[in-house]
């Protein structure tokens, strides 16, 4: 493979869907609707497809309401290597038999449904505009098409407090159908009422087990071990048995090389005490997955601060957005804000070229993009992971936008959800 191009794009076909599903970052954001130009993108196939390995036609849309979306197909499937993947990503409402039929014959490779509980009622309220019965219909056609087609069926699943226990009665459905893998991902909070619905915390596991004797403590205690302890640091005498638990907690953490973050260890206190709930669901759906031998990708439970990856530096893939503009990652596409660690963060745009003006090539091997890649490389040592760090919860500058980290990175990724693997994307 070239060095020089990316092995993936992920191109965006469109912004447009007609679902509004109620974790969707469309419900937060004020962006243009719109679908990649026909002629730029068969211009962008022609010079760069030649030199990937897979590209993936989906983004912030659902891909079929595009008007051109099966003679894209085709131009992906012209310009391609021959052993070259093509994946879909779907929500499944448009995927009827007609159609799958002439998918499949453009030699689509991967396709994924998203289809979060078998449960009718749920999954009309989580895929707003969505008729479940309609969507569970085409999955079932489309599985039915592996007896005649050479292609990877998945389920795309984001879990939340809601429909977390539906998981093992999915994972069965879904396996019994034949499907060959099932991703599950926790939901990014784009807001404080969809954080409230998610099931995991961004506290490192060590330091949190570090803190676990801080469940019985209440809030005052809290608040006066911490104050008492940084007044210490600041040359403040005053050492009370409250402050001297907090610094017996910082040194093991820093042992174990990492930082404690007590104040938003108090506020996780309900996420934390339905943990071993989730982690019940997960394993149970892990032993339904081995038996039936479907894929199960889960996510984690905890995050680590210290084993971060970015999924798109790790795959070597590219974001493309409707109109062209080269992204690094679906995250870093479109302004939009996202709640995570007891605050508000505007997520701004950050482009590195414009397939307009510039070609892939040029816009890969740019100083600026090299260098952003190259630091995420070892991310867990280059970049900060704020979940472990006190100021987080208190509007620190450094996660008030992702403009900058507190260590001098431009942008920052110091919040991912995706680094982390709480959040897992299909590329």
């Amino acid at each position: 493979m070239n060095e020089d191009y990316p092995k993936a794009l992920q191109v965006e076909v469109t912004n447009r869907c007609n679902f509004s599903c109620r974790m969707c970052v469309r419900r937060v954001w004020n962006i243009k609707p719109s679908d990649l130009n026909l002629d730029l993108y068969e211009k962008i196939a022609e010079s760069s497809f030649p030199h990937l390995e897979r590209v993936i036609l989906y983004g912030f849309g659902e891909p079929l309401v595009h008007p051109n979306f099966l003679e894209m197909l085709r131009v992906a499937r012209k310009y391609l290597p021959r052993d070259g993947e093509i994946l879909v990503s779907t929500n499944g409402s448009l995927f009827n038999r007609q159609l799958a039929e002439k998918i499949l014959r453009n030699g689509v490779n991967n396709v994924s449904f998203s289809i979060d509980t078998t449960d009718i009622v749920k999954l009309e309220h989580i895929r707003e505009g969505s008729k479940p019965e309609d969507l569970l219909r085409n999955f079932h056609y489309v599985a039915e098409m592996k007896k005649r087609y050479s292609f990877k069926l998945g389920v795309e699943v984001v879990v939340m407090r809601s429909n977390f226990e539906d998981l093992p009665t999915l994972v069965k459905r879904i396996a019994q159908e034949e499907a060959d893998y099932i991703l599950v991902s926790h939901v990014v909070p784009y807001t404080e009422e969809i954080f409230q619905d998610s099931v995991y915390v961004t506290l490192s596991r060590k330091p949190l087990e570090i803190m676990e004797s801080f469940l019985s403590r209440d809030q005052k205690f809290v608040l006066e071990a911490i104050y008492e302890a940084l007044g210490s640091i600041y040359g403040f005498s005053n050492k009370s048995r409250a402050s001297n638990i907090i610094r017996e907690l910082w040194r093991k953490a820093e042992e174990n090389g990492y930082w404690i973050n007590p104040p938003l260890f108090f506020k996780s206190k309900d996420k934390i005490a339905i943990m071993k709930d989730v982690e019940r669901v997960f394993d149970l759906s892990r032993k339904i997955a081995h038996d039936y031998h479907i894929e199960i990708r889960l996510p984690n439970l905890y995050p680590d601060a210290k084993e971060r990856k970015c999924p798109y530096i790790e795959k070597e893939t590219v974001f493309v957005r409707s109109d062209g503009t080269i992204a690094p990652c679906s995250e870093f596409a479109y302004h939009h804000p996202v709640y995570i660690n007891m605050h508000v963060k505007s997520i701004h745009p950050i482009s590195f070229g414009d397939l307009k003006r510039e070609n892939l090539r040029e816009i890969w091997n740019k100083k600026d993009y090299v260098k952003f890649r190259e630091i995420r490389k070892r991310i867990a040592e280059n970049i900060p992971w704020c979940g472990d760090c006190l100021y987080s919860p208190s509007k620190c500058f450094f996660t008030e936008t992702n403009a900058l980290d507190c260590y001098a990175n431009e942008p920052g990724c110091n919040e991912c959800l995706y680094s982390v693997n709480l959040a897992q994307c299909n590329i």
